[in-house]
């Protein structure tokens, strides 16, 4: 459904892809994670077609996002980080914005509205910035696009507002669709992740499934670091030890995804060396 092959782009001088693929065939929840100026952001924008790469190529669904085609708009939404709503309500919001998307369900943006609690009565210029990021979120998952794209969705919302995104996402009428969601907030939403993708040095570092990570790695606590043997990477939390390591064992381990982040920033390659043994069967472990 999407394939980038040999991805190059910058800003000027700076490099920021090079050399980069990606193919994404399956549905499902894929966060994308990488640290600040890494790239997160302008990937969507080229997926989306809102930037232009200067060199490999970009499918989406069969289509060239430069290109921009009408029947390609129709099926990708992207939600931005940052965005700018015009004074209107959700009535008018509903009544000019959903033509354009021929899956929209009025049915479940009402739906949505509700679970977050957006008001009716207000235009978005008297709403604060979490009730205006809701009705965004709420209009993007009603549009029901197969393929939607999320720039750090849940920031601006509060801990009842994440559970309620949270809430959304999991319904089944969205187990059909690539959803790509750029974040910081990795504990926010694990729970909803089927694959996990880690953006370095403008290349794809790992590409992972949720399952392969749990056969692969083992995050856990200790109350002392003696008791930690064989660490991909640790720290303290209080008077315990957070920290990482490859599975050894059968039973597939819990992964924390803020502390998995926190381990590939740091020693990325012994996290790759953990994943690929049980991503390539012909590979034993060390």
């Amino acid at each position: 459904m999407i394939k980038v092959t040999q991805l190059q782009f910058e800003y000027g001088r700076k490099r920021v892809y090079d050399d980069f693929s990606l193919t994404l065939a399956q549905p499902g929840v894929y966060g994308l994670f990488g640290r600040n100026g890494s790239g997160k952001s302008t990937l969507l924008k080229i997926l989306s077609g809102l930037l232009f790469p200067h060199g490999g190529s970009v499918d989406v669904l069969g289509y060239k996002p430069t290109a921009r085609l009408p029947t390609f708009l129709e099926q990708v939404y992207v939600v931005p980080e940052e965005f700018h709503l015009p004074n209107i309500k959700l009535e008018v919001l509903l009544k000019t914005h959903a033509p354009f998307y021929p899956r929209f369900s009025s049915t479940d943006f009402q739906s949505y509205t509700d679970i977050f609690e957006v008001p009716r009565d207000k235009g978005f210029a008297s709403m604060s910035l979490g009730q205006k990021k809701k009705a965004v979120i709420a209009f993007a998952l009603a549009t029901h696009t197969p393929v939607l794209l999320m720039d750090e969705p849940t920031n601006g919302l509060d801990i009842l507002g994440r559970a309620q995104f949270k809430t959304i996402m999991g319904g089944k009428e969205h187990a059909d669709r690539i959803v790509v969601i750029s974040t910081h907030q990795a504990h926010d939403l694990e729970s909803l992740m089927s694959h996990v993708l880690f953006v370095d040095a403008g290349k794809l570092a790992l590409s992972a499934s949720m399952d392969t990570l749990q056969r692969a790695l083992h995050l856990g606590v200790a109350d002392n670091q003696a008791d930690i043997a064989d660490s991909i990477y640790q720290e303290a939390i209080g008077h315990q030890w957070a920290y990482v390591a490859a599975n050894k064992g059968d039973a597939p381990g819990a992964v924390n995804l803020e502390l998995l982040y926190k381990a590939l920033s740091m020693n990325k390659q012994a996290i790759l060396d953990a994943v690929a043994v049980h991503q390539d069967p012909t590979r034993n472990p060390q």
